[in-house]
């Protein structure tokens, strides 16, 4: 099972919109996805109680060292956030093995699994990223956003350095671009000078059908609007970048 972790410290940055189109994308090419909901705003799994099929367990359950069980839904595969997982944060620092033990338990039955985390560094974020094989970190190209870059790649990369040794960073996608903003072009410019080789060379515009469509239960690209064609060619064009370095046909 492929582990794809999407994160970023700084909220607001489209995070989990990107982590439900990387899973349905995935999903579209016959393969069996499992999504797990690590952030309790619980955005994404609103979207994807509507298109897949919800597990019969809570993400907590995978930081217990009781056994757990899980079979692939049709669509994708759902392990939705619950009230105890503010509890993770005060655990011992084992329960991100006791995490890691219980997602590889369940390699057998999946191909891939994305993990949105939350927008903020603790026991689950670093959980997510000590199992995962690749991280994903979409942005913002506003100041406070950019600002929070040096502390999210230092935090991945001190994972990778420290825990994950083969942990692949997929690289920065640049998200909410508002192409009629030169101060956000200009951000844009400044990032490609100075973080090439650590960003996505694709974009996902803000476009109104993007919520319209997550409020549907679908993917973008299947809504019937002109501006919809648009954002699917975004994700597309993102995507295909994206498997590229993770190996997907």
């Amino acid at each position: 099972m492929n582990i794809i972790t999407v994160t970023n410290q700084k909220g607001g940055v489209g995070k989990s919109t990107i982590a439900v189109h990387l899973a349905m994308a995935l999903q579209e090419k016959g393969l069996r996805v499992l999504f797990v909901e690590l952030d309790p705003q619980g955005n994404a799994s609103k979207t994807l109680e509507k298109a897949g099929g919800v597990a019969a367990l809570q993400a907590s359950q995978l930081f217990d060292d009781a056994a757990i069980s899980i079979e692939p839904k049709a669509g994708i595969t759902l392990i939705n956030a619950d009230a105890k997982m503010a509890d993770i944060e005060r655990a011992p620092l084992t329960v991100m093995s006791t995490f890691k033990d219980q997602l590889t338990g369940m390699a057998s039955n999946f191909d891939h699994c994305i993990i949105d985390t939350p927008p903020t560094l603790g026991l689950r974020m670093s959980a997510a990223l000590i199992v995962a094989n690749h991280v994903l970190s979409p942005i913002e190209l506003e100041e406070y956003s950019i600002d929070g870059i040096t502390k999210m790649l230092q935090t991945i990369f001190g994972v990778k350095n420290k825990w994950n040794p083969d942990l692949n960073f997929l690289g920065m996608l640049p998200n909410r671009f508002n192409s009629r903003s030169e101060d956000q072009k200009k951000t844009l410019l400044n990032l490609v000078e100075n973080y090439a080789h650590l960003l996505i060379r694709a974009r996902i515009g803000i476009r109104s059908s993007i919520p319209e469509a997550l409020s549907e239960g679908l993917p973008v690209w299947q809504l019937k609007k002109t501006s919809a064609r648009e954002a699917g060619k975004e994700f597309q064009e993102a995507f295909s970048i994206i498997f590229d370095k993770m190996g997907v046909k």
